[in-house]
């Protein structure tokens, strides 16, 4: 009796199992994945704290006693926090990704398999950013300190839109840097 495949019209062809996904790089960089200037901008910030906090003093300090006095403490304290509500207030508005971007770096996991590199945060279902191996040429590695911390870049084909200028994507202080670039050539 023939065999049941070779009676059908259009050569048949058998399914191949799928190749799971091979992961070559997991960064988790944490606290050293905040931007360059980020230790600069919160000393300015925790000047500014103390300011405010000396000026909430001397507002309060000695104790009000009468109406008068109570009104000009609770007065000035208004004024104090409707300006602080307000500076943050037009930094959300007008830099909304930034400040966003700046909270939620130090979560964020980069991923190379030999698929994709992917981007995800812990309490996402969904990815930030994925992108497919026929988008990346090769990686660069730059400076790298003596614990394997170092700036390194992906290199996108050209035209891109999530590179840059340049056409790259650049990484600042991450771990294992080396074997970054060499995860993003064995895609």
């Amino acid at each position: 009796m023939p065999d049941s495949d070779a009676l059908l019209p259009v050569p048949y062809l058998r399914r191949l199992d799928p190749v799971p996904e091979r992961t070559f790089y997991v960064a988790r960089p944490g606290i050293r994945a905040l931007p360059s200037g980020t230790a600069a901008v919160m000393f300015f910030v925790a000047l500014q704290s103390f300011t405010l906090f000396t000026l909430l003093w001397a507002i309060w300090w000695p104790g009000p006693r009468e109406p008068r006095e109570y009104a000009f403490s609770i007065g000035g304290t208004a004024l104090i926090a409707a300006t602080v509500i307000g500076v943050g207030w037009l930094l959300l508005r007008r830099y909304p990704g930034f400040v966003t971007a700046v909270l939620r770096s130090p979560f964020i996991r980069l991923t190379v398999t030999d698929r994709r590199v992917i981007w995800n945060v812990p309490w996402a279902a969904e990815p930030l950013l994925e992108i497919g191996r026929d988008r990346v040429l090769g990686g660069i590695l730059g400076l790298v300190d003596a614990r394997g911390y170092g700036h390194a870049a992906m290199i996108m084909v050209p035209g891109d839109p999530s590179a840059d200028v340049d056409g790259n994507i650049h990484f600042d202080r991450l771990p294992d840097a080396e074997s970054f670039v060499a995860a993003l050539a064995r895609m």
